[in-house]
């Protein structure tokens, strides 16, 4: 009798594993706790029209991309999508205008989903033993986490750890009520190359079948892949490559071919020739069932965009009703990041005097830094995650008595912050940690981490390799800095530089809520280190030497803008009047910002208010502290006094930005490379955590667990790691907090400098053609039109 192994001993073809790469690719970063960072889900797909990516995942994964059908006639209901948008949008997906033929189109029945072999083996199996997919996904799951924990330098060899671990596991069969189970782990190849062409011969699979089931099987883990994702993400962002999602769908595909051959050996059951009939079936209808995706949710995106066309028609009669007048000679600037949260108290702010200017701009203010506290080995990345840092910044000289204090605390935070462990380190401890948990929860003034404390200072070090940045490096970086921001020319007195950052207990995605253009980080270190910068007379001297001249009266301040508390902290001396401003935007903001919130919070007087908000961000028992960047929906490239004092109701990204400054447009590439790039990702989170939470969001946040304290979380103690938006981020209780609408992005440019950005660069063209953002071009008459592909343009009403 010829062995098995032997039999399907061979190595996988370059077509095949270029079919497996192909289906790894697909699956896009996510990024763990500490440095948690919004982005879409569906990234790595942008390739194709957003209406097909849609269709594939529900044909593959019942996954949902759009508000159900419910949700959607409720809004036409209640009056939010208007009967003339719908048609309208109707029209756009070449569907009937009739409206009851658009409401009976969402009640239509969803087609089938492609099943893995453990998902049809499941179909017939006794219910009394464990299902085949329940277990794999366990399994698979709880052995990363450790996996990770044990072996974090050595990720390439997953696939041989696991194998290696499940030969060893005698307690499988007994759990799976399957005789002799381990041996057919036994019997699968110790490389995952040759796995790869055991499956596709043993289960009959041409190449584009392959591609099909390996981005099946990812998508059932998708919260790991998309984890090893990110590492793949980070290797390449150092020119490396890695198989990092390559070992963890073996592992995956494994487990099917195990389910495989364990049912074709029990001749006495019927169970495999089912398995098989419905595999043959299943393989060559998988076109034919996403086409019957692509149709079913076209009326969903016909509805989904009325509603996208309903707020673009109402934020167009908003941006047509600018006004532009000449401003006084300022005599304060503030610099926000463009941040959503930023756009109310910016106009707080300006509301108090026109001689107030504020400026929208990147929340990492053009530093490629990353951040190491000096005499310490930890290194975190102070940018998007789109880009490798450049620049490492420490503190010249390092405080001891800081470290000594990090040291000690980093134990006991690693486990008191841990959701199940309070209250043990408290039978642990004794009473005197009982008492720390009260104080820190009730009585605690501090609103950072732990190395945040370390970077409370004025004296950096910048090394590029190692190296310290010369004056000429030092001023070309500032350079382009002021450059970005517009701020060349006419400088206030005082310079504020605000990063952002939030304030929340017993949040395990609380650097969610920090800035995303830091890395997940607030945005305290690059605006401490700017200000030293621009505040160096030698470095002022070679920017006028430049061209660019800065009054010595100047100061630029550094500071934070707390978005949970909308408190603005400012880390130098500011004069009485400015603090004033600041306090009276704060309560503006909070008042505003508190409309959205409980009914009793909107009945306090200011002072009352200030002391609730507080109070929530100290309260570890909130799940709700702030509502982040929910309800997003617009990014505008613009001068400021084109959007000065509109209300835009906290939902609108603001950048800065004049082509009258730019004659070669190679800000505008910097913008519609990187910054729309990051807005457009938040906006994907959100709606896609909206749209399925199940599978792009987190769950209930109530029952997160940090998986190795911050890799990710599982939702209980089990189950794939978790990617997204909890619940609570999105949802009050009893409606969504957060509208689904793509990202509606506004340049304040000619056409044809736009169109020279698209033509230059493949992923913003991707973005635009493929219906994953709209792109308008809103010209100095006001005059707003639409891009469609091909470089066509169409009057937006």
């Amino acid at each position: 009798m010829i062995d098995a192994k032997a039999e399907f001993n061979r190595e996988a073809s370059a077509e095949q594993l270029a079919a497996i790469r192909h289906a790894c690719a697909q699956i896009a970063p996510n990024w763990p706790l500490d440095r948690f960072i919004a982005v879409n889900a569906l990234w790595e797909c942008r390739h194709h029209p957003i209406e097909l990516v849609s269709a594939r995942y529900a044909a593959l994964a019942g996954v949902k991309t759009t508000l159900s059908a419910d949700e959607l006639l409720a809004s036409f209901d209640n009056g939010t999508i208007s009967e003339s948008s719908l048609i309208a949008a109707a029209k756009a997906y070449k569907l009937s205008t009739d409206i009851p033929d658009l409401r009976a189109g969402l009640k239509q029945s969803s087609p089938a989903v492609w099943l893995s072999i453990a998902e049809i083996a499941d179909l017939s199996r006794d219910h009394h033993k464990m299902r085949w997919q329940d277990e794999t996904i366990h399994q698979i799951s709880q052995f990363c986490g450790e996996f990770i924990n044990q072996h974090p330098d050595n990720l390439e060899s997953l696939y041989a750890r696991w194998l290696d671990f499940t030969t060893h596991d005698y307690g499988m069969s007994l759990l799976m009520g399957e005789k002799h189970l381990r041996e057919a782990f036994v019997d699968l190849p110790g490389d995952f190359d040759t796995l790869f062409a055991e499956v596709a011969a043993e289960l009959d699979l041409s190449n584009y079948d392959l591609e099909i089931y390996a981005h099946k099987l990812l998508l059932s883990i998708n919260g790991w892949a998309s984890y090893f994702s990110w590492q793949r993400w980070e290797k390449q962002l150092q020119g490396q490559d890695s198989q990092y999602v390559e070992s963890l769908l073996a592992i995956r595909m494994a487990w099917d071919l195990v389910v495989w051959r364990q049912l074709k050996k029990k001749n006495e059951t019927t169970d495999f020739r089912t398995l098989e009939a419905r595999w043959a079936q299943q393989k060559f209808q998988i076109n034919e069932l996403i086409d019957e995706h692509i149709e079913h949710l076209r009326y969903f995106w016909a509805w989904t965009h009325a509603a996208e066309l309903e707020y673009q028609k109402k934020l167009h009669q908003i941006l047509k009703t600018s006004a532009r007048s000449g401003q006084d000679t300022p005599v304060l600037q503030a610099a926000f990041c463009i941040d959503v949260r930023s756009e109310r108290f910016r106009r707080a702010l300006e509301n108090q005097s026109p001689a107030i200017q504020t400026i929208g701009f990147a929340g990492f203010y053009g530093l490629p830094i990353s951040y190491q506290p000096a005499e310490t080995p930890t290194v975190r990345p102070q940018l998007p995650g789109l880009v490798a840092p450049a620049i490492r910044v420490s503190e010249k000289k390092a405080s001891q008595d800081k470290l000594h204090n990090l040291h000690t605390l980093s134990h006991w935070k690693s486990w008191g912050n841990s959701s199940v462990s309070a209250f043990t380190m408290v039978e642990t401890v004794g009473w005197t940690y009982a008492f720390k948990l009260l104080k820190d929860n009730f009585l605690r003034k501090k609103k950072e981490n732990l190395i945040d404390s370390l970077s409370h200072h004025h004296d950096w070090e910048l090394l590029n390799q190692d190296q310290p940045l010369s004056l000429e490096e030092k001023t070309s970086l500032v350079s382009g800095v002021l450059k970005g921001m517009g701020l060349t020319q006419q400088f206030a007195p005082t310079v504020l530089l605000l990063g952002h950052g939030s304030e929340t207990r017993n949040n395990l995605h609380a650097s969610g809520l920090d800035c995303g253009a830091c890395g997940g980080q607030t945005g305290e270190v690059n605006v401490r280190v700017l200000a030293s910068l621009l505040n160096d007379a030698v470095i002022r001297q070679k920017l006028a030497e430049a061209g660019i001249q800065i009054p010595e009266q100047t100061r630029f301040v550094a500071g934070l803008h707390n978005t949970t508390t909308d408190e603005v902290s400012c880390f130098g001396e500011i004069d009485t009047e400015i603090e004033g401003w600041l306090k009276q935007a704060s309560n503006a903001t909070r008042r505003e910002r508190v409309a959205t919130m409980e009914t009793g919070l909107q009945e306090l007087d200011d002072h009352k208010l200030e002391k609730a908000l507080s109070n929530r961000a100290r309260d570890w028992s909130e799940v709700r502290p702030e509502w982040g960047l929910a309800n997003n929906a617009a990014f505008i490239v613009a001068p400021r006094d084109r959007t000065r004092a509109l209300p835009l109701d906290g939902r609108v990204f603001l950048h800065d930005y004049d082509w009258r400054q730019d004659p070669d447009a190679a800000l505008l590439e910097q913008i519609m490379t990187a910054p729309m790039v990051v807005t457009h990702w938040i906006n994907m989170q959100y709606n896609l955590s909206v749209a399925d939470n199940n599978f792009f969001g987190s769950g209930n946040k109530l029952l997160h667990n940090a998986v190795n304290q911050h890799i990710g979380v599982f939702e209980g103690n089990g189950g794939d790691l978790r990617i997204g938006l909890s619940y609570q981020s999105i949802h009050d209780g009893n409606q969504w907090r957060h509208q689904p609408l793509r990202l509606n992005v506004y340049i304040a440019a000619p056409k044809a400098a736009i169109e020279r950005v698209i033509a230059d660069h493949e992923t913003v063209r991707q973005l635009v053609d493929n219906n994953w953002l709209f792109l308008f071009c809103w010209d100095d008459d006001n005059v707003i039109e639409r891009y469609l592909p091909g470089n066509q343009w169409e009057l937006a009403k």
